[in-house]
């Protein structure tokens, strides 16, 4: 099984969601993942490379789609065994730091 495909299998259980058929790749239903009750949008990514580009473009596409399917947009990402997961930083501050307070 190609890592990419392990890897959204692994967030799909982490985060109690479904993969989306075709990976993301149908305009009506973006994103790698979908979260029953939940207004997340995923995109997983996977490397075992040292290292991971985040280009402009894939941060815009990401936000665009977000947009389009009033969701929130999340990067999943895995550099070998490390994972992380990327948000922007106004829906940081709406979800985190409000739920700290």
């Amino acid at each position: 099984m190609k890592n990419w495909i392990s890897k959204e299998k692994k967030d799909a259980k982490d985060f109690d969601g479904r993969r989306n058929k075709g990976s993301g790749n149908q305009w009506f239903r973006p994103g790698d993942l979908s979260i029953p009750g939940h207004n997340l949008l995923i995109e997983c990514k996977q490397t075992d490379k040292k290292s991971y580009s985040i280009s402009i473009e894939t941060l815009e596409k990401l936000y665009s789609e977000a947009l389009f399917s009033y969701k929130i947009p999340i990067l999943s990402i895995q550099i070998k065994d490390i994972e992380v997961v990327l948000m922007f930083k106004e829906d940081f501050k709406k979800i985190i730091l409000k739920n700290l307070k």
